[in-house]
């Protein structure tokens, strides 16, 4: 997944993409979008007014 995805609902996020998982469960609110960033190794979430947080995971 690098294409970002918009939430519709609140979400606590532990894994993602099926193999995904993050280090810690992090919380994705509605409207916010998320994405991999398979270079890095992250899990990245769009918190809006330019702020974006980043979020150590693993393949698995």
């Amino acid at each position: 997944m690098t294409e970002p995805v918009i939430a519709d609902r609140l979400m606590l996020a532990s894994r993602v993409d099926c193999c995904f998982r993050l280090h810690e469960p992090t919380f994705i609110a509605p409207g916010e979008a998320y994405w991999i960033d398979r270079e890095n190794g992250e899990f990245c979430v769009d918190r809006g007014a330019g702020r974006v947080t980043r979020h150590a995971g693993s393949r698995r």
